[in-house]
C-alpha cells in the first residue's frame, strides 16, 4: 500500500495538544514500512512507530538503524514543536538527488513521545511510504 506523502507528512501542522480532545499517540506500524525518496528506497523497517497527533496528519518514524548507511548529512536546521520538543534536521543526499531538511528527529522526546526519540520520520515532495504486509 502507497501512502501519499502529504497525507503522512505535513510538517506545516504545528502539533497541538488539546486535553479536551484526543491525545496524541504513538502505535506500532503493522507490516514493513519502506521511505522512497526520488524514486529509491532509502529505508526500510519492521520496527517503525505512527505518532497520531492533534491538529496535524500522523507521521512515521524509524530507527536509524533501518536507513541505507551514507545518505543523512546534519542540518544546522532545529525546530521546537509542541509534545515531542526540539526536531534536529538532516538532509537526504543520493547520487541522483538532495533533499534539504527532509528527514529529522526528536533527539529529548520525553513522556508519551520517548518511544519515538532518536528515530527518523521523512517529509518532502519526493518521500513516498509504502507499508507491505510480512
Amino acid at each position: 500500500m502507497r501512502l501519499a506523502p502529504d497525507v503522512l507528512f505535513s510538517s506545516e501542522v504545528p502539533i497541538m495538544a488539546d486535553s479536551a480532545s484526543r491525545p496524541d499517540a504513538v502505535t506500532p506500524v503493522s507490516g514493513r514500512v519502506h521511505v522512497i525518496f526520488d524514486d529509491a528506497e532509502i529505508a526500510s523497517s519492521l520496527k517503525a512507530l505512527r505518532l497520531e497527533r492533534q491538529g496535524g496528519a500522523p507521521l512515521i518514524f524509524l530507527p536509524l538503524e533501518d536507513v541505507h548507511p551514507g545518505i543523512l548529512e546534519a542540518s544546522e536546521t532545529t525546530r521546537e514543536d509542541a509534545g515531542p520538543g526540539v526536531a534536529h534536521f538532516y538532509t537526504i543526499k543520493t547520487l541522483t538527488a538532495d533533499g534539504a531538511d527532509e528527514a529529522w528527529y526528536y533527539p529529548y522526546a520525553d513522556g508519551p513521545y520517548a518511544p519515538i526519540r532518536d528515530m527518523l520520520t521523512f517529509a518532502g515532495e519526493r518521500i513516498g511510504i509504502e507499508v507491505t504486509e510480512v
